[in-house]
């Protein structure tokens, strides 16, 4: 080998050391994420039963498949019982599951998400004195923000909406805020 080649191998070498760090930067620092969020929520387009004061859990599995890219799974249930009746049903309850694709985006002290997903939704309780439900696709949109105490432990705010067709409601808008772990 030449002087040359040998000088452009060094110089290769040292980029390649001196840019390491900025490369793996940008990875995440955890692969997996569990959240557990309280919120309120409830629909806007049911005649009966129209407030948002309703209240529900939810539960996020998330993996990240790129730096700034994760694909999760929410399990969620709201309560619509807050007022006595959900359009035509007593003590209603809505229940989902979703799978989302999510985009995260580091700002100075938080980061900021956006996602957008599909899942099963059931909306049930009690019409007519007799248990019923009604099943359907649906899509959901939210916004997330969290800030994180260290490595591994999080504040996470998420805002949703989602569009399901169900007879009694189209569109239902939540709320949400709980802790986040990274593993």
């Amino acid at each position: 080998m030449n002087r040359d080649h040998r000088l452009l191998a060094a110089f290769f070498l040292v980029s390649a050391l001196l840019l390491s760090p900025a490369i793996s930067g940008g990875q995440e620092l955890y692969t997996y994420t569990v959240d557990l969020l309280g919120g309120i929520g409830g629909s806007p387009d049911v005649e009966q039963g129209d407030g948002f004061d309703n209240t529900g859990l939810q539960v996020n599995l998330s993996m990240v498949t790129e730096p700034g890219t994760h694909v999760g799974v929410r399990v969620g249930k709201l309560g619509l019982d807050s007022d006595e009746f959900f359009g035509s049903f007593e003590e209603a309850e809505l229940s989902y599951l979703t799978l989302a694709g999510e985009y995260r985006f580091p700002q100075t002290y938080y980061e900021s998400g956006i996602y957008i997903g599909l899942g099963g939704y059931r909306l049930e309780g009690t019409r007519f004195g007799e248990d019923d439900d009604d099943t359907a696709p649906g899509l959901s949109l939210g916004v997330t923000g969290e800030f994180k105490f260290n490595r591994w432990l999080g504040l996470l705010i998420e805002l949703s909406g989602h569009y399901v067709d169900f007879d009694e409601a189209q569109l239902f808008g939540m709320a949400h805020g709980g802790l986040s772990v990274h593993f």
